[in-house]
């Protein structure tokens, strides 16, 4: 029999298995983990190539290079290592008995030295081991460039330690800095952060430790020597203090101040070390420092601080005053670096001269069709109707869902198109979710819908796009994970709508290749390859293998959209390159932004094909190592293409501070700009003054800040043609101008007031009232407002109530047109401004010329003749022939119905009778002559419209 401590005891050896089970399981994880992230590096070094290659030498570079700069320790001799001390600390206290002392288990760490083998090794170990924080693809590249024989100005960096103390003269210290930008941009910026965190390990850290240490092991012996210590950390504290001035020249504003803050911290640092080393030298004499030492040396400092202070106060007093001769030349560099940053002096800049000018209603017909081609191209469908209307077109399929909603423009004509992304259906089941993801729903068979922007018409999406399968989209399913199939399907496919994938997008697996990419295939597909689609999201694709780019701007996704050469469709995607700015003199933060070209990624493929268009220097450095990856830009492309709004934004932003070149003006700073509340850029079809025909462009209004009337000051545009893309045009309308451009804010107050779209207002549905876009027609500025009917809410299709044309310009009253279609509205716009029908506001007639004026001059025409003037009460004539007819509303109509009125004198009057007849209906003033013919009485007239 066994006794119960018998039965209770564990076997002998089993806690050594269950020690070796648990090193065996935790080594299958790990043997798994790295297996899998080998095998996925092997996929994306076999599908991609140098695509993937590239950016990962870079960053390799960059790692090792900035961590050897960072953790490196040259210091042979001492062979010191925090690292290592501090496990040489622990493992001594551990093995300490307990009635050592602490004290005498903790060496000091200025006695500490590693072997050099050991030492080298561990240089080597932390590089390996630390050299993914220090990653910056940026610097690599630039670095690779640089060794490659290439300038980036790095030769030119000592004349930045000048520009504080100089008072700078014109624009050419700014030039200074601008020729370093490559410089003060991409390599700058990441070697101070590592020389910073350096100084910090090696100067900083290592010094404390020593100190610390020091002072345990000197106390243990009754020798503290303080006096040594406070020399070490006063050696750490002015180095830190010199560091920081040295940054100082790295800064982002510079101006009459900067020199003295800099002198200052140099010379507390400089101090402080001059100190130290005196300190040093007596530490050999004295263990303890004397208290009047500690007080010359607060004094000191403190005294740097108030002589500093003082003289920049006093400067700043001086300013308040001399505010121009003293900031004024630093403010100049400030203009002429933005402006750089900005490109905002490619920025063309025409004076708008508003006028409002009424067309004669007889000529009111053939102005319009003078104007067709911007009447024809205004954009009546905005983005939230678009959608709205779009939306019921996906119908009751339940596994896509919309994307986004671009504005594209093919034969000149501009159509919104809805981009769809893949979903798992709520009703899949959690059991069946992973096929379902991976399998099943892959892509979207019919990726697009097309509405065209300005009649509102659905059009069949393959007119345009004969390629609209989308397995490389953006959102849903696409971002979220992969998918594959199976390759000996042959001919069945789990793929929606049973489609069978045949392009050249993904990479095919064999085992056991493909059960360590997903162990489901190890069951599921022991003996077959898998062809795996991986990075189907456009943007993760991208920033994976183009790293350099940014796709999120200003905390928005980057817009791409779609294209096609006529077979395939492809994803355009800009390529904007951006750097921060804050170590450039007189930057103030502002980034830098540029174009390089853009990236076709092919729905189907994911292929990738980089297009080449900026001229920087970051599109050399690119060039340069990417050689004939960058190609033209297809003739295919040119109508397309679009320059991207947050570009065309960001630079009407700088404008809209920097366009003010004079430093008084700019101290002062009462004219600058502002983009109106809610309002983004809108790319229509229209035809600026300047302007031969209708162009796709970019639109931007802006108002004077802070201004209370906010009215414009002007508007901005971008080209889309190539070969003028992002060439921009400001029309800048002049302070003075009697005439006013009012804003957005002012035209929806204007059409509210408007008394016919009041009443109209009523009879329509929860109306809402779309973008107000600011178009020139002929020589009117005016807004087309599209009002709809219902909104984009679920189940809900848009519908158009109607059109308004409101006058942009401005003179005290507000003009509204009103009609089912553009050229209607406009129509009536002109009839309102000419006086044909009430404006909106009480009319105020022309001085001298209201009705009863216009009348009197039609009399006074045959009074003058010597005729005899007839009012008849009735007329019952056989025969009338109505010989012409004209308005009269102003002085303008006067010349076309005095040619009128001459010619019915000539004609019917003067050689046949000496009595006129004139009769009036409603608004019309008839004037006419009876004569007889073969005994049948004829009644000849002219009608003159007066208005009612």
């Amino acid at each position: 029999m066994y006794s119960s401590s018998q039965s209770s005891s564990s076997p002998p050896g089993a806690g050594k298995l269950i020690r070796l089970g648990i090193v065996g399981i935790i080594g299958i994880i790990v043997l798994v983990m790295v297996g899998n992230q080998g095998v996925i590096l092997s996929m994306n070094m076999t599908e991609f190539g140098d695509q993937f290659t590239k950016p990962l030498q870079y960053s390799l570079i960059s790692a090792v290079v900035l961590a050897a700069i960072a953790l490196v320790n040259v210091d042979a001799k001492n062979r010191s290592s925090i690292v290592w001390y501090s496990i040489h600390v622990m493992v001594t206290f551990l093995n300490r008995t307990t009635h050592d002392p602490v004290t005498k288990n903790i060496s000091s760490f200025r006695d500490y030295k590693l072997s050099v083998p050991q030492f080298a090794i561990w240089q080597i170990t932390k590089i390996l081991l630390f050299g993914a924080f220090f990653v910056n693809i940026m610097f690599g590249l630039a670095l690779t460039h640089l060794l490659d024989g290439n300038d980036l100005g790095v030769d030119k960096l000592p004349n930045l330690f000048s520009l504080p103390f100089n008072t700078p003269q014109s624009s050419n210290a700014a030039l200074t800095v601008i020729e370093l930008i490559p410089a003060l941009t991409i390599l700058v910026p990441p070697l101070l952060g590592v020389i910073g965190i350096r100084l910090g390990l090696y100067v900083g850290l290592h010094s404390i430790v020593k100190v610390i240490t020091s002072y345990i092991s000197d106390s243990s012996q009754g020798k503290p020597k303080f006096l040594n210590y406070v020399s070490t950390i006063e050696a750490v504290i002015g180095i830190g203090i010199i560091w920081a001035g040295i940054n100082m020249f790295f800064t982002e504003q510079i101006d009459y101040n900067t020199k003295y803050v800099i002198g200052g911290t140099l010379g507390a640092g400089f101090i402080l070390i001059a100190f130290a080393i005196y300190d040093k030298i007596r530490s050999k004499v004295l263990t303890h420092p004397i208290k009047r030492d500690i007080y010359i040396r607060v004094f000191a400092l403190i005294a740097i601080g108030i002589i500093a202070g003082t003289i920049m106060a006093v400067n700043n007093s001086i300013a308040d005053t001399r505010k121009i001769e003293y900031l004024g030349p630093y403010t100049q560099q400030q203009i002429t670096l933005n402006r750089y940053l900005g490109e905002l002096d490619k920025i063309t800049v025409t004076t708008n001269d508003v006028k409002l000018t009424s067309i004669s209603p007889n000529n009111i017909k053939s102005y319009m069709e003078q104007n067709r081609d911007v009447l024809d191209s205004v954009r009546i469908w905005d983005w939230e109707a678009a959608f709205a209307k779009l939306k019921p077109e996906i119908g009751l399929i339940p596994y896509i869902t919309f994307g986004d909603n671009d504005i594209l423009r093919f034969n000149n004509t501009l159509y919104w198109t809805a981009s769809m992304k893949p979903v798992i259906p709520s009703t899949v089941s959690l059991e069946n979710r992973w096929y379902n993801e991976h399998l099943v729903y892959t892509h979207v068979p019919e990726g697009f819908l097309t509405l065209e922007a300005t009649t509102g018409q659905s059009v069949q999406a393959q007119d345009l796009f004969s390629q609209r399968s989308i397995y490389y989209g953006e959102g849903g399913l696409f971002q979220e994970t992969w998918s594959a199939f199976p390759t000996n399907r042959e001919g069945t496919s789990a793929e929606i709508t049973n489609a069978l994938y045949s392009g050249a997008g993904g990479i095919t697996l064999a085992p056991p290749l493909s059960w360590v990419f997903e162990p489901n295939f190890l069951l599921s597909y022991p003996n077959t390859s898998v062809h795996v689609m991986r990075y189907k999201d456009v943007y993760d694709r991208m920033e994976t293998l183009y790293p350099y780019f940014l796709y999120n701007l200003f905390g928005q996704k980057l817009d791409i959209y779609p294209v096609t050469d006529g077979t395939s469709t492809y994803w355009l995607v800009p390529l904007i390159i951006g750097f921060d700015t804050h170590s450039v003199p007189w930057s103030m933060g502002n980034p830098y932004l540029r174009l390089v070209g853009f990236a076709l990624v092919d729905t189907y493929d994911g292929d990738i094909t980089l297009l080449k268009h900026g001229d920087d220097y970051f599109a050399d450095i690119l060039e340069s190592q990417y050689g004939d990856k960058f190609l033209p830009i297809p003739s295919w492309l040119t109508e397309q293409i679009r320059y991207p709004q947050e570009l065309f934004t960001w630079k009407t932003e700088m404008f809209n501070i920097y366009h003010v070149t004079d430093t008084e003006t700019f101290i002062q700073a009462n004219t600058f700009f502002q983009i109106p509340e809610k309002i983004d850029a809108y790319y229509i079809q229209a035809k600026p003054p300047g302007f031969d025909s209708t162009q796709f462009l970019g639109l931007l209004s802006l108002e004077l800040r802070d201004s209370r009337g906010k009215n414009l000051s002007g508007y901005m545009i971008v080209e889309n043609d190539l070969p003028t893309l992002g060439n921009m045009h400001f029309y800048q309308v002049p302070l003075n101008s009697t005439t006013k451009l009012i804003g957005p804010t002012a035209v929806r107050e204007a059409l509210e007031k408007d008394n016919n779209f009041a009443q109209l207002k009523t009879l329509l549905r929860t109306p809402r009232i779309g973008d107000n876009i600011l178009y020139k027609v002929g020589e009117h500025d005016v807004y087309f407002i599209p009002v709809y009917t219902a909104g984009s809410g679920e189940g809900v299709v848009a519908q158009l109530g109607t059109i308004a044309a409101v006058g942009a310009a401005f003179n005290g009253e507000y003009y509204v047109g009103l009609g089912s279609t553009q050229q209607e509205a406009f129509e009536a716009y002109l009839q309102k401004l000419a006086g044909v029908v009430p404006s909106s506001t009480a009319s105020k007639p022309e001085p001298g010329f209201d009705k009863e004026a216009r009348i009197a001059k039609l009399k006074s025409a045959f009074e003058e003749k010597g005729l005899e003037i007839v009012t008849p009460t009735s007329l019952s004539v056989p025969l009338s022939f109505k010989e012409g007819e004209v308005s009269l509303f102003s002085q303008i109509d006067a010349e076309a119905t005095d040619k009128l009125l001459d010619k019915f004198l000539d004609e019917f009057v003067l050689q046949k009778t000496r009595r006129v007849l004139i009769w009036q209906e409603q608004d019309t003033i008839n004037i006419g002559v009876l004569s007889t013919v073969e005994g049948v009485p004829e009644l000849h007239y002219i009608s003159v419209i007066v208005g009612k």
